[in-house]
Order: C-alpha cells, then structure tokens, then sequence
C-alpha cells in the first residue's frame, strides 16, 4: 500500500515524491486529516489565499482506491479564498481511486503557471510523476467539456477534476468539478485552482489498490454492505438520492430554509418533491466506484422549454438553495440551474445563499437598481437566477459584485447587509435547514471549522429521540433526548465532529454515517480500526482511532485561531436568536421557535470542555506542529509536456 505525497511546484516545474511517515498516518489516518495537518505545518497566519504560496493539497482517505465499502472519497484543501480562513471540501466518483492508481495519495500543489496548464498524473515505478501540459484549449471550457476534451486528449481511462469559467475568473466561491455532478464545493477550492492557472488535475488510472490482507478486507466490506443494503435510511438514499431529505425536512418537519430564512415555508408548495423527480424526471441511477448504495440518479427534461436537458443530481443542498431559500417551487427549474452550477463550477450552497440575500436586501430597499444595473430581484423567479450565475461565473456587472462572495461583498454595503447573510466564519450556512429547530445542529453548524457548515457534526439520531441509557452508552455522558433541548448537546457534537473526521480521512462516504446507526449498527470505532488493520497493516485500537478523529477537529481549529477566530466567531446568526420574521402557514411552535442565548452558550461550554479547550477563548491545548518527514525522496523530476509552456 502507498504512503506518499507528490509535491509540484507550478512556478518551477518541479515534482518530487515523498513518503509518509506512519506516525502522520496513526495521528491523522489520511485524506482530510494528513491534508489539514499540511495546511497548518507549510502556512503561517495572515497568508493570501490567492497567493501562490497557499498550497493546494488532494488527499485521498486511507482507504480510498480499495474495495472496500464507498471507499472512493478525496479531500481537497487550502486557505479559503472565500472566508480566508480554513477551507476544504470533499468529493467522490473515480477521481480519488485513479489518483491512488497513480502511486501516490496526496498531491501538494505551490506556485502558479505563467499560463494555463493542466496536470497528468501518472505512475511511475514505486510512485508518480506530473506532467504539464498547455490547457489553453480547453481554458475558457465548461466543466462538461474541459473533461470530454481532455479524455479525447489522452485517451480513455483517464479521470479529471477541473475547474468551469467560475474557477477561471476566480469566483470565491468556485468549486472542482469531476463527472457530471461530483462538485468539491465548499470554500472555494476552485477559485484557489484557478489561481494558479490549473484548469485540472488527470489521473490516469492504473487499477485496483489491494489491501495488505485482502482476505479479511473483503470480509469486513461484504458485512458491513449486507447491513447497509438492510438499511431503510439507506433503501431511501438509494431510490430517491439526498432529495428524500426534502420530504423529511422541508415537507413532514417543516425546519427547511425559505425566503433566505425569513420563513420555513414556502408560499406555494408547488411541484418540488422527491417523488416528482422521481416519476417525472429520473432516468437512471448509479454509484460511486465501490459503493452498493448507487445514490447519484441521472434525470431528463423531456418537455417543455428545457426539453432534452439531462445531468446527475439533485442533491438535497441544490434541491433547498436552488429551491424554497430562494422561493423557488418548481422541479423543472430547479434541474436547470442545478446543471447551470454544474457546468460553470458554483458551488450551490453560496450561491443560492449570496443571492437570497441580495433578494432580500433589494425587496428592502438597502440595494436598488444602480447597484444590481437595472436587474430586478425577486423570490421565485428561476431564469432570473439563472442568469445570475452565468454573470458571477463571468464576472459581469452585478454578478461581479456577487463573484466576491458574502466576506467582501457585505464589507462593501456594511452592517446593515450583515445581518440579513445566513453564515458563520464568514462562510454561508452550507445546508437549507433553519437551526432554531434542532439545538445539536446549530450549536454544530456554528462551530465547524470551515464555517457555517453541517458536514463537520450533523447529527440526525437527533430526529428520532432515541432513549436517554442508549444514547448515554454512545456519547459517554447524560444527553437529553428531545431535540429541542439543549443538554449534553455539546459532547454530542463533540462526539460527531470525531466521528465524521474519520470518515473524511477514510475516504468513506459521510451518507451512510447520516443513514446508519454506528453503535451497534454499521459503522463503529471497531469496525474502523479493523479497517485500518486489513487495509495498511497498522495496528490502531478504537480508542486510538477515536483520537485520531479528534486530533483533526484539532489541528483545524488551531488553524483557524491563529487567524483570529475565537468564541465569538462560534454562534449561529443573530436571525436565529428571534422568531421567524415570514409566520404565515405556520403552526404555533415553529411562529414561537428560537435560539435562547443563555442556553446556547452552555452547550458551547460543553462543547470546548469535551474539546479541552480553554472556555472562555476556544483555543485548543497545544498540538504538535511540527511533522517530520522522511528525509528519503523517492522520484525527483518533472516532464514539461508542451514546448510552450514557460517554467
């Protein structure tokens, strides 16, 4: 099994091979955790994100490449351009697994291209090698086809994640791309690539990876499918995909985001389901490499003035922000702007947040038509959205203005904008769900590490009021069980950010977290450590993998309080602490739900108590920072592919 990092330098057109010392591996197990231990080791405080010192870092999960169970996740990660703090994302399809084929499973990318380039990963004996080559053919291409055009390039059994005209002309909030829907979307990783003139990166893919003891490996993967095949969360993800959860929290909860959270109900429910995608609109389904579950559903527009426009998707997070958070009801329109953001390369949670906000600030006369040049803006109102994000993703007239993102375009129209943005950490909320409803999820979403976001902590056992002994069992401490209430939701969030890590450094998808029980369920820190095992040969008792998952919240929020953030950057919007403004349709409990600020911050007491962190700032106990390497360089050297290309 490989253990190395692939550094190239696009300023000098160097590459050098590296291994991995295992004690990184036993302190961060890979993918997310390895990357943001190399974020923080290679960046010090106050560094410009669009700098060509702010490194690009892949990182495939430990597992990531082998047949195991949804092993197919890569973590991208960098210093945000969006919120200028901590920023990565996630991604899935075959793009991790061909980059592990390659030999190695991080790739460490500095400096920037005089010209635009592409980067062809390849193995190479015992690792890999990175060639460049000239992109200006498919610079300027959407994401679709900058990757028809680069397989037709180089051939069949390539895999690419890439950047659309977003990337290019550095929207901050711009994703990578990869396949038809798999989006690294959060925090602006593609505004970063585009940054350093890489239009995308190519694995040439090499095959399977083998575990180290293959036999016990697919014994755990073939027990652990069986129970999520059993599964009727996961039976649910597999018909509908992430869509499912509209029903669950926007139709029979009511907590789903509206009007950029004036409201958790929409006017006029329309046809926006999951049922009406999938009798009206699905036209397939298929999954990840190595995954049973197959939630990715292709869908088709057969009539009307979008006939024959077909794509992947909706996920939930397109379905709400492209949807009630902007006042959106219709499924069709949904589907057109979810291949909108696809093709351009937006991530769609900033996008529909950023212009939800400017809706409202225009209904309310903060904004008028010299700001936005003569475009009205109203809920409801899809091609008008539509063409929005062709003008952020080409940067035109208010689109421009939008195209810096919510940190610089608030800063331009001042306080009073502020406080109509759903964000934290100068990062929009990334899921359409209103957090005065379920305590543990605002109290996770506030504290994330990358900023409004509820991939680091969602805990959906919420939902179901489990017993208060199981649940004491699991979390190791008293946790009410109502949702509503606020005790022992700190250790519960606590306990989730540790868990979720381990999936991110994995490489496993964080749905089946969301759609399983682990404890004693499908996933635990048993089962994880009998993976480690199987797949690396190292040894790591639960316990151990259970700190190992902390260790990464960690490093993280070290990260991010060396840039200032502290207690007062981890409370959800002030919106929240007041009862929705929009109460028609509502029932009495959700016209009276609100955050209580007294009771938020014990929970966040709790929370930094289990974290061991100082109470009154957030800062976390000293960690080890500094890591060292091997001094044993495997491959040095660089082909520079195109005579054209300056280095």
């Amino acid at each position: 099994m490989n253990h190395k990092i692939l550094y190239i330098n696009l300023s000098s057109g160097s590459c050098e091979t590296r291994d991995m010392p295992e004690a990184l591996i036993r302190g961060y197990i890979g993918g997310r955790g390895i990357n943001s231990a190399l974020l923080l080791e290679n960046t010090g405080a106050g560094l410009d994100p669009l700098s060509p010192e702010n490194p690009l870092i892949f990182g495939a999960g430990l597992l990531t490449g082998m047949p195991g169970p949804s092993s197919a996740r890569l973590t991208v990660t960098g210093k945000s351009p969006e919120s200028g703090l901590f920023g990565d994302a996630n991604i899935g399809g075959d793009f991790g697994c061909a980059l592990v084929s390659t030999g190695v499973r991080h790739l460490f990318i500095t400096g920037k291209s005089k010209k635009p380039v592409y980067l062809l990963i390849r193995k190479n004996g015992g690792g890999a090698i990175a060639e460049i080559k000239d992109a200006s053919r498919v610079w300027g291409m959407d994401s679709f086809d900058t990757q028809r055009a680069i397989e037709e390039q180089c051939g069949e059994g390539v895999q690419t994640a890439c950047i659309g005209p977003a990337g290019e002309n550095l929207v901050r909030f711009a994703c990578i791309m990869h396949g038809r829907k798999n989006a690294a979307g959060r925090t602006g990783m593609g505004c970063l690539m585009g940054s350093k003139n890489l239009k995308a990166v190519v694995a040439v893919d090499s095959g399977k990876t083998h575990p180290r003891d293959a036999e016990n490996f697919a014994s755990l993967t073939r027990e652990i499918n069986r129970k999520l095949k059993a599964e009727f969360l996961t039976q649910d993800l597999a018909r509908y995909g992430t869509g499912h959860l509209y029903n669950v929290i926007n139709t029979n909860i009511e907590m789903g985001r509206a009007y950029n959270g004036l409201s958790t109900k929409m006017k006029e429910p329309g046809d926006l389901s999951p049922q009406t995608l999938e009798t009206g609109y699905y036209s397939g389904r298929r999954g990840c490499r190595n995954c049973v579950v197959s939630c990715r559903h292709s869908y088709r527009i057969d009539k009307g003035k979008h006939a024959g426009l077909s794509g992947e998707g909706p996920e939930y997070g397109v379905m709400g922000h492209m949807g009630p958070v902007l006042g959106i009801n219709s499924a069709e329109a949904v589907l057109m702007l979810n291949d909108r953001l696809n093709r351009l390369g937006i991530d769609a949670s900033s996008a529909g947040n950023i212009i939800a906000w400017a809706i409202e600030l225009y209904k309310e006369g903060i904004i008028g038509d010299a700001e936005t040049g003569g475009v009205g803006l109203d809920w409801n109102a899809p091609e008008t959205v539509a063409g929005l994000l062709e003008d952020i993703a080409f940067r035109r007239g208010f689109g421009d203005f939008l195209a810096d993102g919510a940190k610089e375009a608030s800063a331009k129209l001042g306080e009073a904008s502020k406080s109509r943005l759903i964000w934290v950490k100068n990062l929009p909320q990334s899921d359409p769900v209103d957090l005065r409803f379920i305590k543990a999820f605002a109290l996770g979403v506030s504290t994330s590490t990358r900023g409004a976001d509820h991939l680091r902590s969602r805990c959906p056992w919420e939902a179901f009021e489990f017993d208060r002994n199981f649940l004491e069992g699991i979390y190791g401490g008293p946790v009410e069980p109502d949702p509503l209430k606020y005790g022992g939701k700190g250790r519960v969030v606590w306990w989730w950010e540790c868990y979720l890590a381990l999936f991110d450094a994995l490489g496993l998808c964080k749905l089946l977290a969301f759609h399983t029980l682990p404890e004693p369920g499908v996933f635990g820190f048993r089962v994880f450590s009998d993976l480690i095992k199987t797949a690396s040969g190292i040894d790591m008792t639960p316990e151990e993998v259970f700190e190992a998952g902390n260790a990464i919240t960690d490093v993280e929020r070290r990260f991010i309080c060396r840039e200032g953030v502290g207690r007062k950057d981890d409370y959800p919007p002030a919106r929240y602490f007041e009862p929705l403004a929009l109460q028609d349709g509502l029932d009495e409990e959700s016209r009276k739900m609100k955050l209580d600020r007294a009771l938020y911050d014990g929970m966040l007491d709790e929370y930094y108590a289990c974290h061991s962190w100082d109470i009154n700032t957030g800062r976390p106990k000293e960690i080890i920072n500094s890591i060292l390497w091997d001094e044993n360089v495997n491959e040095t050297g660089v082909i520079l592919s195109e005579a054209d290309i300056d280095s």
